[in-house]
This record gives structure tokens, C-alpha cells and sequence, in this order.
């Protein structure tokens, strides 16, 4: 039984190697775009709420608005899990906020423990 020149092993390696990325690049690079998406959204929700509660006129703030308006749209535009779990926690910290102008420190409380379990998310 003949193995075949260096040359053929080498040769066939690199098709196996091609063949492995041809399969595998697109699956990779959807996590890696899901995983990105995710991150954004963490940011985006646990940036806004943190500015938010240090405002004393919140309902007129161009921070509450974003935050509104970033968690409803996306809510829509969700297909996983990981981000419906934030989204439902981004909506979680705007029931908290309600109506309020100022937010009372067992509502700060609330939020901030909202955020952190955000922060616990795996994406």
C-alpha cells in the first residue's frame, strides 16, 4: 500500500482545512454578530438607565426618550433568547420609572438590580 508523496498530504490537508472553514465561517460569524448585538443592547440599556437615574426631571429627558424608544423598537426586531431576556429587564426598569420625575432610592434600588442582572446575562 502506497501513503503518497509529501506533497498529496500537504495538498490534502489544506482541502480538509477549506472544506472546515467553507462549513463552519458562516455559523461563527452569525454568533459572533448575535453576540455583538447582545453587548450593544446591555450598553445601550445599562448606559441610559444609569444616566437616568441621577436626572431630576426624567419625563422630559432626552435619555428617557432614547431608552423608551431603543427598547420598544428592538423588542420588535428580537429573535433570541439572550435579548429578550434584556429587553424584558429594559422594560422592567421603565415600568419602575412609571410617570416619576425624580426616583426615590428604593426605586434606584430596583433599577440598579435590574442592571446588574443584565450584566449577569451570558451572550
Amino acid at each position: 500500500m502506497e501513503m503518497g508523496s509529501l506533497a498529496e498530504w500537504v495538498e490534502g490537508l489544506g482541502e480538509l482545512l477549506a472544506v472546515c472553514v467553507a462549513l463552519f465561517l458562516p455559523y461563527y460569524q452569525a454568533c459572533k454578530k448575535k453576540q455583538e448585538k447582545n453587548q450593544r443592547a446591555k450598553q445601550v440599556i445599562i448606559g441610559t438607565s444609569k444616566t437616568i437615574l441621577e436626572l431630576n426631571n426624567i419625563q422630559k429627558s432626552i435619555e428617557f426618550d432614547e431608552l423608551k424608544t431603543f427598547v420598544a423598537v428592538y423588542s420588535v426586531l428580537t429573535t433570541n433568547d439572550a435579548t429578550i431576556k434584556i429587553m424584558d429587564l429594559g422594560n422592567e426598569i421603565l415600568t419602575i420609572i412609571g410617570d416619576e420625575n425624580v426616583l426615590d432610592d428604593s426605586q434606584k434600588s430596583k433599577i440598579r438590580n435590574l442592571q446588574n442582572e443584565i450584566k449577569l446575562i451570558k451572550i
